[in-house]
């Protein structure tokens, strides 16, 4: 993704849509800020380098530049990379975020993957332009990209609430793995589906 072309906010509010829970947890009120400087940094898992969109024209045959959808293509070896926590978040911010993640987010999302292989996260369509495949054809380039690379496998999460997304996912070969699930009240979680690149 080239920052030239694209706005860092944006693609920010994109990220945000594919799991507030999870970013207010995380960053609280202060997400989409946040994640909008962690966006045009290098050493984080939601960072430019790792984004991919889905723009208006790659559709149309028309003007480009218009953000459609995100996903980020994170390989496992740096899904951990946190440096540019440091520089975006004050002390109370980190402190939150170390809290959130013992107590909360490692029940519920997996956070290591082995080597070679990546995850696809962060997938969200603009409301205005769901329907039309377009989160299929981000999910299909990341894959595409994964399989020139030489990994493994791709891994995808998905809420455990969200099975349309799910079949989504099972439908361009992905398996459920694992599932991890907390009860909050009501049983919150994910599944973790695997999509073998061999042959591909």
């Amino acid at each position: 993704m080239s920052l030239a072309a694209h706005q860092p906010k944006p693609v920010a509010n994109l990220i945000y849509q594919s799991a507030p829970a999870m970013f207010g947890l995380m960053f609280g009120s202060k997400a989409i800020p946040i994640l909008t400087d962690l966006v045009q940094r290098s050493q984080n898992r939601f960072s430019y380098r790792y984004v991919r969109v889905a723009e208006a024209g790659e559709l149309t045959g028309g003007q480009r530049n218009q953000i459609l959808g995100v996903a980020t293509l994170v390989a496992a070896e740096v899904l951990k990379e946190t440096a540019d926590y440091q520089a975006c978040l004050n002390r109370w911010q980190q402190l939150r975020l170390q809290c959130a993640d013992a107590l909360i987010l490692n029940r519920l999302v997996r956070h290591d993957y082995p080597p070679s292989t990546f995850y696809i996260a962060n997938l969200a369509v603009d409301t205005a332009y769901r329907g039309q495949g377009i989160g299929t054809q981000l999910l299909q380039s990341c894959i595409a990209e994964a399989a020139t690379i030489k990994a493994s496998h791709v891994y995808i999460s998905v809420d455990i609430d969200n099975p349309r997304a799910q079949k989504l996912y099972e439908s361009l070969g992905f398996h459920v793995i694992e599932t991890k699930t907390l009860r909050l009240g009501q049983s919150v979680g994910s599944r973790v589906l695997a999509l073998s690149l061999d042959g591909l």
